[in-house]
């Protein structure tokens, strides 16, 4: 039984015992405030209903307190031991049918599940671009989720959400349980076995060891970053990252393929029994294994993994890094300033600053967006306006929102949207004389996705990264639930000829511009594993060098 029908039950055990003890001692002590003794019950119940919700399998208790009202006004002492009597059958009968039923508080996870399903089919902004097809993902759903509400199972409500959400390849339809506890025990679930390393693939095709734990027995046996991964357990590499694929293990989903290929072999390494076999390439071109036994859960070696790789600087949001005497960074964690939205004073701090490393004699300026989660598009163009070239430039369009129907006006013409109020600003190219660097990687995304994109049109401007970015920007909307949140694209973004602004269709080819792809190659997995350093932005100064001279 839950916590608080517990405590209703033993609350009405004491009240039945003490009420039908009362009934002899008040036929000798009369006095009115006895009869309302006969009240509390039901009152305490009726509070009980109202914060906890009515539970059919408590109706015995409720029904106790209900009758015990017989007391208020039948004085008795037959009457009133009676009816103790009787509500406490009625409290212990409770008791039974809540441990039997397999229905007591049954969560509303189809409830959930249903009403969430109608209004993003309603209103899901992107279901021609990303060619959505509803029924068949309700049909493939449902069954999840009944599952999950008959077995009272809220890591399978939760998986259910991450499998269904994903299927969008969208950035802004997420699902986030009200309890931390529940994702962090489902991704516990989902990941697997920790056997100490992660797997990732390299630009040249080999699928090789990072984050390899120290002092380990598959270290001792010759495994290190970097060292390449030939069989998992018997499968050769690509069959059990496919096989990964296969069973589900998607621990994060990517609007872009690309990113979501960079990213793919990373779930396998949690794939396994107790114990695996794992075949690699000893430092002199051998084939070697080593027996590897699970030290814990994936979970955590995982997130770590992702960390390192998708690392930006270790600096505040907004905050000024000197690189060089010729390079400065502005660190962007996320597209929001303060509380009041003061875009107008963070405008005139970064325009002061920009003036200063001019004077200064600095002609590098990377903004570095990795991992930037998004935010406000006022924040975006109250930077993109400092360094764009003169002259008025478009951000985006709104769409034609139609109040009648609910949705967004397409052109019958050729079946893009109808163009709304356009939104634009005024470049002041405070940075014409030098050169620029986005800094972004596949966590980049929404307001994150809309500077990138804004700014790559720019002459001066080089976008850098192992990935493209998130590639999802449309308008955010949020659905609350009892057990969670769930969020998705419902405000419409455009261009001028009415296509969608930015968001990757159904082909899930990248849409923000990539000018340089990082190799993540031998060298990327040492300075990142084994020195320990911020790789990118080392690559990122030898690439300016590079091209200065």
């Amino acid at each position: 039984m839950l916590y608080e029908d517990l405590a209703l039950v033993i609350l009405e055990l004491i009240f039945t015992i003490g009420l039908y003890l009362l009934a002899g001692y008040a036929q000798k002590n009369v006095s009115p405030k006895w009869r309302l003794c006969y009240a509390v019950p039901v009152i305490v119940c009726m509070f009980v209903i109202a914060v906890f919700g009515f539970e059919l399998s408590m109706l015995g208790a409720y029904l106790g307190a209900v009758l015990l009202l017989v007391g208020f006004v039948k004085e008795e002492v037959r009457t009133r031991k009676l009816v103790s009597g009787i509500a406490g059958l009625g409290v212990l009968l409770s008791v039974v049918v809540c441990n039997v039923n397999p229905g007591y508080r049954a969560p509303d996870y189809v409830e959930d599940f249903n009403r969430a399903f109608e209004e993003m089919k309603a209103h899901y902004v992107l279901t021609e671009h990303k060619e959505i097809n509803w029924d068949a993902l309700y049909e493939k759903y449902l069954t999840q989720f009944e599952k999950a509400e008959k077995n009272h199972d809220e890591i399978a409500d939760f998986l259910a959400w991450s499998a269904f959400t994903a299927e969008f390849h969208d950035g802004h339809v997420a699902y986030a349980p009200t309890d931390e506890e529940v994702m962090k025990q489902a991704l516990e679930q989902v990941c697997g076995n920790d056997y100490g390393l992660s797997l990732m693939t390299l630009s040249g095709g080999e699928t090789v060891a990072i984050n390899v734990e120290k002092d380990s027995s598959i270290a001792k046996a010759g495994i290190h970053n970097g060292t390449v991964i030939t069989a998992w357990d018997g499968k050769e590499i690509e069959e059990a990252v496919k096989e990964a694929e296969e069973n589900g293990v998607k621990l994060q989903g990517y609007a872009s393929k690309e990113n979501e290929a960079f990213y793919r072999a990373l779930p396998a390494a949690g794939m396994g029994g107790n114990s695996i076999t794992i075949s690699f390439l000893d430092d002199n071109g051998k084939e070697q294994s080593v027996k590897a036994g699970k030290i814990g859960s994936y979970k955590e070696r995982w997130e770590n993994s992702m960390e390192v790789i998708n690392q930006g600087r270790e600096i505040s949001n907004l905050e000024w890094e000197e690189i060089d005497e010729n390079t400065a960074l502005m660190r962007m964690r996320f597209m929001n300033y303060d509380a009041q939205g003061n875009f107008d004073q963070m405008e005139e701090d970064i325009w002061n600053k920009l003036v200063e490393l001019k004077e200064a004699g600095v002609e590098n300026l990377i903004f570095d967006l990795r991992s930037n989660g998004g935010g406000s598009g006022a924040y975006v163009k109250h930077i993109v306006k400092l360094i764009a070239p003169e002259g008025e430039h478009v951000y985006a369009y709104d769409g034609v929102f139609d109040t009648e129907t609910l949705t967004y006006k397409k052109d019958a013409g050729n079946g893009t949207y109808e163009v709304g109020e356009c939104e634009t600003y005024q470049g002041e190219n405070l940075w014409g004389h030098g050169k620029i660097i986005i800094l972004v990687n596949a966590a980049t995304g929404s307001a994150g996705d809309h500077f990138t994109q804004l700014i790559s049109a720019f002459p001066n401007v080089t976008v850098m990264g192992f990935t493209h970015s998130g590639c999802s920007a449309q308008g955010m909307h949020g659905v609350e639930f009892v057990y969670g949140t769930l969020t998705y694209s419902a405000v419409l973004l455009l261009n001028e000829d009415g296509t969608i602004f930015i968001d990757a269709d159904s082909s899930r080819d990248s849409t923000v511009p990539l000018d340089v792809q990082i190799p993540f190659d031998e060298e990327a997995v040492e300075g990142l594993f084994d020195q320990g350093e911020d790789y990118v932005l080392q690559y990122v100064m030898t690439y300016l060098k590079r091209n200065n001279n």
